[in-house]
């Protein structure tokens, strides 16, 4: 206080009797009451003495037996920063901040969202826990199914099939993952089709690569996915429409995703060990063929999934309908094969999937086309030849 007074000529004197402040400003003029209190006040709320409780000003001049004005006031003591903090911490309830009670709930549970957010959050923490026990093989199958489960997802919420099952679901990924690729592998060694597996791999040139890729990977894959959306609903009649049908397809082509990705992955693996790739490169092959391929897979195996689907409407020309949807699948499935290392690789990928939004956005219309083609179909003529 001395310091901000003494430019002033004022003089303070203080003294404290009964835990009262008293304090005499002295100087040859009549020291400003006004000015003088609020900074005493301030300084006071400010420092939070802890043995003063009120405060008496005199203002006073010089050799003058009397002081010219007086203000007295109680000193306010204010709760510290930490108090305050504590004090304002305890209106909350515990159980409005942590509603325990909801998160053990059984409505909690019932609801898809939370189930898809708990299953994507504590799987992969759940590989991890086995992982030191488990084999690489069965590491990257887990790894497999969560990836190939998150695209499952995304393309539910993309297809919207009119109907859905678990079970079915289930036997498409199962069945193409445990059966079609070892039925897969035995007709690999039929000659034709290791011919065109050979050229797949072999120095002739770009066309016979394209052919072996074409007619050979791709027609086969193709038909190993859609294997199962036959047997189980198509020939069974219980597909009636072609979104259901991209649906089902697509999960078979997650789950030939699944058992490939294992199978990829132990190859990078060794070539890791054995030094004929970076840690880099592994990463990156690992995450391509866990995080894309499977997409690209599953939107091949929709597209003819989605073929089906109209087979089952137009049953006069069903044939050719899936024939030309595995025609299809296959012919975008050799080109990526061929031109994968390249920018036409990803070309070939983007248009896929714009080809099959276009198909599920226009899907209507071609069920109507369908209907109507049917509807139209020549009507068989009797054979009389038995009357004859």
């Amino acid at each position: 206080m001395s310091l901000y007074f003494q430019p002033q000529g004022i003089t303070v004197k203080a003294s404290i009797k009964n835990s009262c402040l008293q304090l005499i400003l002295e100087s040859e003029q009549v020291p400003d009451k006004a000015s003088s209190v609020t900074f005493i006040r301030q300084e006071l709320s400010t420092w939070q003495p802890a043995l003063i409780t009120t405060v008496l000003i005199y203002g006073l001049r010089n050799n003058e037996p009397f002081p010219d004005w007086e203000e007295a006031f109680s000193l306010i003591r204010q709760q510290s920063e930490n108090a305050r903090f504590l004090a304002a911490l305890r209106t909350f309830k515990f159980a409005s901040v942590v509603p325990y009670q909801d998160v053990f709930s059984a409505e909690l549970y019932s609801n898809n969202t939370v189930k898809i957010l708990l299953f994507f959050g504590l799987f992969p923490l759940s590989i991890g826990l086995i992982a030191n026990s488990g084999s690489l093989e069965q590491t990257a199958w887990l790894l497999g199914i969560y990836y190939a489960s998150i695209w499952g997802v995304v393309l539910y919420n993309l297809i919207k099939p009119a109907w859905f099952s678990w079970r079915e679901t289930l036997k498409c990924v199962v069945f193409t993952a445990i059966v079609g690729i070892p039925l897969l592998l035995l007709i690999q060694q039929f000659p034709l089709f290791q011919l065109l597996y050979a050229a797949t791999e072999s120095n002739l040139g770009l066309i016979p690569q394209l052919i072996g890729f074409i007619f050979g990977v791709g027609v086969l894959e193709e038909i190993c996915k859609a294997l199962p959306v036959y047997l189980f609903l198509l020939r069974p009649r219980k597909l009636n429409e072609p979104l259901t049908g991209a649906f089902y397809g697509a999960m078979s082509g997650l789950g030939f995703a699944i058992a490939e990705g294992g199978s990829y992955s132990l190859l990078y693996a060794f070539n890791l060990v054995r030094g004929q790739s970076g840690f880099g490169t592994y990463i990156l092959v690992n995450t391509i063929r866990f995080v894309s391929l499977p997409l690209f897979h599953a939107i091949l195996a929709g597209i003819v999934g989605y073929f089906l689907g109209l087979a089952a409407i137009n049953r006069s020309r069903q044939l050719p309908i899936m024939f030309i949807g595995v025609a299809l699948a296959a012919v975008l499935h050799g080109a990526y094969n061929t031109f994968s290392n390249g920018i036409l690789g990803l070309i070939i990928i983007s248009f896929t999937i714009l080809l099959f939004v276009a198909y599920l956005r226009r899907s209507q219309q071609m069920v109507a086309e369908m209907q109507q083609a049917e509807l139209n179909r020549p009507a068989l003529q009797p054979d009389n030849s038995e009357n004859k």
